[in-house]
């Protein structure tokens, strides 16, 4: 048997499991004041009265939804690769640094097709 209530810390339901649901808003506001806090995630939900292993669960949805928001591939999160020419020469060196660290390095033109097949299928 559930009862609905609606109290300052937004309890949507609560069953007599103990179990507690909470609104989205009330979780993005709690998260939002950890963020800003200086406590451990474990005293901050013990503060706030919520147990810890809910609150790590909202931490962790919390950061998958700011890194998938900042992996946006629909093209307004551009990302741009730095690109060295070795010369003036048309098969000169071409040294290409990757966002994650990794050097490709093409010694002639012959090899574009090559670094644009990878570029896609690394983005």
């Amino acid at each position: 048997m559930t009862s609905t209530q609606e109290t300052s810390t937004s309890i949507i339901k609560s069953d007599r499991s103990g179990r507690t649901r909470y609104s989205q808003s009330y979780k993005d506001e709690v998260v939002a004041a950890y963020q800003q806090s200086n406590m451990s995630a474990a005293a901050f939900a013990g503060h706030c009265g919520i147990k810890y292993p809910t609150f790590a669960s909202w931490v962790a949805k919390a950061k998958r939804s700011n890194a998938s928001s900042a992996c946006n591939t629909d093209g307004d999160n551009q990302q741009f690769i730095l690109a060295e020419f070795g010369g003036t020469q048309s098969d000169s060196p071409l040294k290409i640094e990757l966002p994650g660290g990794a050097i490709v390095h093409l010694s002639s033109s012959s090899q574009l097709g090559l670094l644009a097949e990878l570029l896609k299928t690394l983005s």
